[in-house]
């Protein structure tokens, strides 16, 4: 792995693999890049993969950064810093669920650093935006607010995360719990279900300004369901649909644990269609 210090002071680990277009792989969730090795492993055949940890995943910092932007606004920024940093863009970026959002973001906010979208598992919807609203940030808003930052810490995400990142205990540890809980809570408004924006904490005024090529995979589950990967494909001019490379019941079997593995075992299943896009749209 390799690392960066965004201009707020974040440091950020990343890994590049293969050759040819650049391909930056954002992961769902708070997961680490790790979690997308299989697909970057695919990719990285007929492509230059970077795979990173965002502030707050992985190896990388526990960083809260500047008050004024949400969690997504905040990764968005530091992806088209990746970008720059490696001199290599603009780059295709490419992720589902959290990766989708954080790659079309960063098309809207810091145009200059995508060559074009990969997109799967857009998230919205009511029951999308309830679910991972309160996911992401309602179990440690209860804890700060009833154990302090000490309660945060014992989570089993933060407990991970300082675990893989024990330089950042005393940091964190010395933070205001209400102050994190605050934040949390302003960052959890990007998930409010709002007519005016189909994914997920993306105005969809923003992405009808987009000019790029963006190739659309179709969601098949309830925090991805297709209304909004359609409603996606609509908002960007040009951009390409795709069917789902796997079946509602794969993903959801593993989502829910009936099935062994994560649903990143699916990710590899992306990969043609990706490589034939970039091909078509000339790298």
């Amino acid at each position: 792995m390799s690392s960066f210090v965004t201009k707020d002071g974040c440091r950020l680990e990343y890994r590049l693999d293969g050759e040819g277009p650049l391909i930056v792989l954002t992961p769902g969730g708070r997961e680490p890049g790790e979690a997308t090795a299989a697909l970057a492993a695919a990719l990285a055949e007929r492509a230059c993969v970077v795979s990173w940890d965002r502030r707050n995943t992985g190896s990388s910092d526990l960083f809260l950064g500047e008050a004024a932007r949400s969690e997504q606004q905040v990764w968005a920024d530091d992806l088209a810093e990746l970008v720059g940093h490696l001199g290599r863009g603009p780059a295709w970026l490419a992720g589902g669920s959290a990766g989708c959002r954080v790659s079309a973001l960063t098309a809207t906010r810091r145009p200059q650093a995508a060559r074009g979208l990969l997109l799967w598992s857009a998230s919205g919807g009511p029951y999308g935006c309830q679910f991972l609203g309160f996911n992401y940030h309602v179990p440690y808003i209860m804890a700060a607010e009833r154990g302090g930052m000490a309660a945060v810490a014992q989570t089993p995400f933060f407990a991970e995360r300082l675990a893989r990142n024990p330089a950042a205990g005393e940091r964190f540890l010395a933070l205001d719990p209400l102050a994190f809980a605050t934040t949390l809570k302003r960052w959890n408004e990007d998930f409010y279900h709002r007519p005016d924006a189909a994914l997920a904490g993306v105005e969809d005024a923003a992405l009808r300004r987009l000019s790029l090529p963006a190739l659309i995979f179709e969601g098949n589950d309830d925090v991805h369901p297709p209304s909004v990967s359609r409603a996606l494909a609509r908002l960007i001019p040009g951009a390409e649909p795709a069917a789902s490379p796997w079946t509602r019941e794969a993903w959801t079997d593993r989502f829910t644990g009936q099935t062994p593995g994560t649903v990143f075992d699916l990710y590899p299943l992306l990969a043609p269609a990706i490589l034939q896009f970039i091909a078509r749209a000339g790298a």
